[in-house]
């Protein structure tokens, strides 16, 4: 795995900052990169870049440490591999450095986040708007009262006029967060968006409906 290959040459301090914010972290990874990466502990489901409970798996089992992961994350952040759709720089300063250590915090580890960690990233998401800044929309999708320029997934701008809409906009917009699947914009691949549903509750799907359609 790309991820790994470093392993061995990189130094244990390349992650800066001794105190990292694992709250902080996970929010900021669900946001900027669960769109594309796996995480069971994060909730995310992202296929386009590597699985990161399984990239780290040997590695963990071999006995390399939380420390090791984490500078290896960090590195990755900062100089993805050449040809990688992961842009550098993604998350910079002590905001890598709180991604990373989440990361390594989370990567291959049991159980559920507890107290301020279960709260971070989409549990605490409750407007559309958090929502979808939490899902990590902006960075697969174009949605201009977002600010979102993605380019990985179709435009969000005018989805009540769709060509692809059949039946109401509220119920395309939510089978399209719930099974991506079901219906594929021409133009576009299938199974890279993760499907939401199991992982926002009703109420979310509701309110993140709500937002994408102008309400």
């Amino acid at each position: 795995m790309p991820l790994l290959a470093a392993i061995v040459a990189l130094p244990l301090g390349a992650c800066g900052r001794d105190e990292p914010d694992l709250t902080k972290g996970k929010a900021l990874f669900t946001q900027k990169c669960g769109s594309c990466h796996t995480l069971a502990r994060a909730g995310t489901q992202g296929t386009t870049g590597p699985n990161l409970d399984a990239a780290f798996r040997s590695a963990l089992a071999k006995g390399f440490s939380r420390k090791t992961v984490r500078g290896i994350v960090h590195r990755q952040i900062l100089h993805p591999r050449r040809g990688s759709v992961m842009p550098a720089g993604l998350v910079e300063g002590s905001e890598a450095n709180d991604v990373a250590a989440y990361v390594s915090y989370a990567a291959q580890r049991s159980g559920q986040d507890t107290v301020a960690l279960a709260q971070a990233g989409l549990a605490g998401a409750t407007t559309g708007e958090q929502i979808f800044t939490a899902a990590g929309c902006a960075g697969c999708h174009t949605f201009s009262k977002a600010g979102a320029t993605g380019k990985i997934g179709p435009s969000l701008n005018d989805l009540a006029n769709s060509s692809d809409v059949k039946g109401t906009p509220e119920g395309y917009v939510k089978q399209s967060i719930e099974v991506p699947n079901a219906v594929v914009v021409k133009g576009f691949s299938p199974g890279v968006m993760p499907a939401f549903k199991g992982k926002l509750t009703a109420k979310q799907i509701d309110a993140l409906v709500k937002y994408l359609l102008g309400g």
